[in-house]
């Protein structure tokens, strides 16, 4: 167990500055998409394209990191509030009922990536379907995330 979770620490720690470099690269362009509107009065037709594709990109691997981190936004208000033995039981079926929601993910975003593999951004020639690929490639990191962290909730159950 302590092998995988360092290999998956590893993992988001990779998946975080691949977010972060996205991040940069998407600020990046986006200003000198601006400075070159407003200074030289030229546009680069495919900033806006790319900037969409990172965009996406950044969003899916973003909340794959935020969940590996339990950094992600929840309402806790009454989970805090639960006895420690219900709340691991409540947090276990949280992370339970995840897993579906994950596998949809997955299923539907392959398919839309799919079909958007034959449609092209306005102005760049590169399928469309590579940005929405961010869909089922964060729902299988989500759902590796969550098993992990599953596993981890039940081993420190059994433990105590």
């Amino acid at each position: 167990m302590r092998r995988l979770t360092s290999i998956l620490a590893a993992f988001a720690w990779l998946l975080e500055h691949l977010v972060a470099l996205a991040f940069a690269t998407l600020f990046a362009i986006t200003v000198l998409n601006i400075v070159l509107r407003n200074v030289a009065g030229v546009a680069w037709l495919w900033i806006p394209a790319v900037a969409r594709l990172l965009f996406i990109w950044i969003v899916f691997l973003g909340i794959a990191a935020a969940v590996r981190r339990n950094e992600h936004l929840v309402v806790d208000y009454f989970h805090r509030k639960l006895p420690p033995r219900l709340r691991a039981a409540v947090t276990i079926a949280i992370h339970l009922a995840s897993l579906p929601f994950f596998a949809m993910l997955f299923f539907y975003g392959r398919e839309v990536a799919r079909v958007r593999m034959r449609i092209p951004f306005d102005t760049w020639q590169f399928p469309t379907g590579w940005a929405y690929m961010a869909v089922p490639v964060a729902a299988v990191i989500l759902i590796v995330f969550t098993l992990e962290r599953l596993a981890t909730i039940i081993w420190e159950r059994r433990t105590t």
